[in-house]
């Protein structure tokens, strides 16, 4: 199926084409497609959105303000198109949507601007690409047509679907346990629902293989992709740095047999302070940019946890040819930082190599590591097998010390996630991913806690090198939380706990809030304060070619401690961009100002691009690059990441409501997280999953709600429920599709004292 965006891209040069050539850069050969196409350029024309030139040639129409932008819909009805060029985001009225779904990316007329505090409005001319081609959905039969009526699961998108080829499902219809994937044939146009049909059943009830199948259709994450039959570039030794007497170690706490590879360590005291080494697994250098294998990367994007498996990201022979081998030597690009002991970089140097890793080191190892006494002499069974490696391994372990100490690159929170054996992969730290805005709190005995802080300092070495070439690169940006949040949770972490001591002149930052609440009693909720006030992470272009502004882009740039992910290939695909314009200019990159002259630059080492006073990269491949920079690969990649961030955040939920379904009509132990004036909520004991207590059943009597305390209080009984306080509740039902625990309240006797927490409260109404 064509979309009006192959359509376009096709059409997005100077000169234009005319009929016949654009059928052919749309490869369309039936006289239907033909007509098709015929039909959607006279809608495109009529919208002024496509037009003739002089020379009749179709040509897109820059000349209106159309803008381009992807729709974000919520679950009460309101709909804004979030734009592709950055700007505001434009509030679409619901008799402006034009038929377009949540998700959809889209092409938008602005009709009123944006007055102080109002966003824009605008009115959708035309659906560029469709996000969903299939969705979860309940069927039901129409009591009029008795036909079967599909209507999607994700209350954002507000449509009845039209059934076709059912009949194979007839029989099972009836069923409450049963949901099905449908698949759009004809999207709604005009007056027309859209029509699809039962591509499968999928059971509520299908045990943890069957959850997963349900969140990867619900977030519309393909399990299976046609994997091109190519297979990976042989990379030669040439030109590439031996350092294979160098014993570097493995760091991996993933324990899954398809779990993904991770970049290689190695430390040693240098003048004062330590040598650092970071190796990673090169992809970049084995793949081409642009190629059908690249373009199956970009279509995926990421590799996916299933909670105790993965859903693979590199295909198998790339996966094979890249990843790390114990005592066998492997190709990496690797990065050496000289740190002195107070944290600060003194120098660094990106260069390709040849690795041969001597050891893993695991869980079990660290712990061990911890508990030996300084003094000790012997070494303890478990560390054995690395008991030459030791030395490497403290001096890693001290470097990793000092650099958690100076980071700022992330925020670092704790992490609640229940102890559940189909969630084990997921207790880990993913190295180098932000999915929610923040990190996990640094843990000495984890593996991957320790690598993730040598990926992190890493990626923000490339930013710096990148940018020194005014090369193009993805980056990490994480928004800024609002200052007025930061006040308001200062408020409530005072009222929760007084010992907290923070600066209450108003210019205190979240980073020093939350180190505040590292001593604190209620540093659990706390954290989960924390956590809602965190806007999260975008994937940013920087590109100096596609700014008029460089100085400021620069400025903006460089005055942020940027991450710019290269290390993790395996994990996904900004990785492997990065990792592809860092590989150009250590394979590619002039080092010369002419062939003839004796003097040769490191393009790897610090500061290598001050003494550069020409072109390093040749036309042919400069104009490879600037392809491949553009917004719309960051577009997708946004996309991908919000799929993952959803589907995880999914699988513990639903396996949070799993557990919470085998307590229904059990009385259990929770502390309130939240209080709101339609009743507050609490997260059970043990399970961390968190259900709704219902204002209106608490019955004995009228509850009113002061959000400055976080407080529900019984106009005649006094009766409080705040934050991070006691309570028994029972369970009364579960929702897993919607990942909603509804609990009652455990009343207290009235003859009960109201605990001591509650009595020291003010409730008086100024407060």
């Amino acid at each position: 199926m064509t979309s009006v965006l192959q359509i376009l891209e096709s059409l997005d040069s100077a000169d234009g084409l005319d009929i016949s050539k654009l059928e052919k850069s749309l490869k369309l050969s039936k006289r239907l497609d033909k007509d098709y196409l015929q039909i959607a350029i006279r809608g495109l024309t009529k919208l002024g959105i496509v037009q003739l030139n002089n020379d009749e040639k179709l040509t897109v129409n820059n000349d209106i303000g159309f803008v381009k932008g992807r729709v974000r819909c919520s679950s009460k009805g309101y709909c804004f198109v979030v734009r592709e060029d950055q700007g505001e985001d434009i509030y679409i009225r619901e008799a402006n949507l034009n038929n377009s779904w949540h998700g959809d990316s889209v092409i938008v007329l602005i009709t009123k601007q944006g007055v102080k505090r109002r966003a824009p409005e605008g009115s959708i001319q035309c659906v560029l690409q469709r996000y969903n081609d299939t969705l979860l959905a309940k069927v039901e039969v129409d009591k009029t047509t008795e036909e079967l009526k599909a209507f999607p699961l994700d209350d954002r998108i507000p449509a009845i679907i039209e059934l076709e080829d059912y009949k194979d499902f007839n029989k099972n219809i009836k069923r409450n346990d049963l949901i099905y994937e449908i698949k759009i044939s004809k999207y709604p146009i005009a007056q027309l629902n859209a029509k699809g049909s039962i591509i499968r059943e999928l059971s509520i009830n299908g045990g943890i293989e069957g959850d997963i199948e349900l969140l990867l259709s619900k977030n519309n994450i393909v399990r299976n992709i046609d994997v091109p039959k190519i297979a990976p570039k042989k990379i030669t030794s040439k030109g590439r740095e031996d350092l294979t007497t160098q014993p570097s170690l493995l760091f991996k706490s993933w324990e899954s047999t398809n779990s993904p590879s991770l970049p290689a360590l190695f430390a040693q005291p240098y003048e004062g302070g330590n040598r650092i080494w970071i190796h990673c697994p090169t992809v970049s250098e084995r793949i081409n940019i642009g190629s059908k294998l690249d373009k199956y990367l970009k279509d995926k994007g990421e590799v996916i946890c299933l909670g105790n498996n993965w859903l693979d990201f590199l295909n198998e022979s790339l996966s094979s040819a890249s990843q790390f081998k114990l005592n066998e030597e492997n190709e990496a690009i690797s990065l050496m930082i000289d740190m002195n002991n107070d944290g600060n970089i003194i120098d660094w140097k990106f260069t390709t190599s040849i690795i041969k890793p001597v050891n893993l080191i695991t869980e079990k190892h660290l712990k061990t590591i911890n508990n030996r006494k300084a003094s000790s002499k012997s070494v303890p069974i478990a560390l054995k097998p690395i008991k030459d490696n030791l030395e490497v391994v403290y001096t890693i372990l001290h470097s990793s010390t000092i650099i958690n100490n100076n980071n700022n690159l992330s925020i670092k929170l704790d992490e609640y996630i229940p102890k559940l054996e189909r969630l084990n992969e997921l207790h880990k730290v993913y190295p180098g991913r932000d999915f929610n805005g923040w990190s996990k709190t640094y843990d000495s005995c984890d593996p991957q806690s320790i690598i993730d802080l040598y990926i992190r300092l890493s990626n923000n070495l490339l930013a710096k090198h990148l940018i020194g070439y005014k090369l193009p690169f993805i980056y990490k940006e994480h928004e800024e939380i609002d200052p007025s949040y930061i006040n308001e949770l200062t408020k409530s972490a005072l009222a929760l706990d007084k010992k907290i001591t923070v600066n209450i002149d108003g210019s205190v930052t979240s980073s020093e809030l939350i180190k505040s609440f590292e001593s604190s009693s209620e540093k659990k909720i706390l954290h989960k304060l924390v956590k809602h006030i965190i806007p999260g992470i975008h994937l940013k272009l920087y590109n100096v070619n596609l700014h008029d502004d460089n100085d400021n882009l620069n400025m903006e740039i460089t005055s942020n401690n940027i991450e710019s992910p290269w290390c993790c290939p395996s994990l996904n695909y900004w990785n492997i961009f990065n990792q592809f314009i860092l590989s150009s200019l250590l394979n590619e990159g002039k080092s010369k100002s002419t062939s003839r002259s004796k003097d040769s630059i490191d393009l790897g080492k610090k500061d290598s691009w001050k003494d550069i006073d020409w072109d390093i990269f040749s036309s042919k491949l400069k104009a490879k690059i600037d392809n491949e920079a553009n917004f719309m690969l960051i577009q997708n990649l946004n996309e991908i990441r919000k799929k993952s961030k959803s589907f995880r955040n999914n699988i513990i939920s639903i396996a949070q409501s799993r557990e919470a379904q085998s307590i229904i009509g059990k009385e259990v132990s929770a502390i309130i997280t939240g209080v709101q004036s339609y009743g507050f909520f609490a997260e059970i004991d043990d399970l961390t999953a968190e259900g709704l207590v219902h204002v209106s059943t608490l019955g004995d009597d009228w509850y009113e709600y002061r959000s400055r305390q976080n407080l529900l209080v019984g106009r005649k009984s006094k009766k409080t429920y705040q934050l991070a306080q006691k309570v028994n509740v029972i369970v009364l039902k579960v929702d897993v599709l919607k990942n909603q625990i509804d609990l009652e309240l455990v009343k207290e006797d009235d003859s009960e004292t109201i605990n001591n927490k509650q009595k020291n409260i003010d409730i008086s109404p100024d407060n």
